[in-house]
């Protein structure tokens, strides 16, 4: 299955993965300080995933209330983009993957290093600090994957 991941924020990202390969990984597009419309459009279009996987945001009133509603507004395209070209979306709280790839209360660059090793050819995507949400794009993608292992065994156990 073709999981397009996203971390919405702008310096998140996006990430194309299947059955295991990371396909693609790039910053999130931006135009004019926010999530571009027409960069993710034109992103899922070439990639044409079969499932688009955003981490969930919620206010943080401790971040401040421009840094919340900004990546609320990115949030909001994201959702907007995939459902008008009729994408199934899923949106996976950050506890949840967090928690799924064993990074729950782990920093930012714990998401880094894990992505490097676990696609070793793609580490020049992840070596800087400013990667992070490529590198968290990927885990989410990755982190939807199993689930759908998880429930196809699950189905697969009810059925014997």
């Amino acid at each position: 299955m073709r999981i397009a991941g996203v971390d919405p924020g702008v310096t998140g990202g996006m990430a194309l993965y299947a059955d295991g390969t990371l396909f693609e990984v790039v910053d999130m597009p931006v135009f004019d300080g926010t999530a571009s419309g027409e960069g993710i459009a034109h992103l899922l279009g070439s990639w044409l995933p079969e499932v688009v996987v955003v981490e969930f945001v919620q206010p943080m009133p401790k971040n401040g209330s421009i840094a919340s509603f900004s990546l609320g507004k990115n949030f909001g395209i994201v959702l907007g983009v995939a459902g008008a070209m009729s994408y199934p979306l899923v949106k996976m709280r950050p506890n949840e993957w967090k928690k799924r790839m064993g990074l729950l209360k782990k920093p930012k660059s714990a998401s880094r290093g894990m992505a490097t090793e676990l696609w070793p050819t793609h580490a020049d995507c992840f070596r800087l600090a400013k990667h992070d949400g490529r590198a968290e794009a990927a885990l989410i993608a990755r982190a939807h994957a199993f689930d759908l292992i998880h429930s196809f065994n699950e189905q697969q156990g009810a059925n014997q």
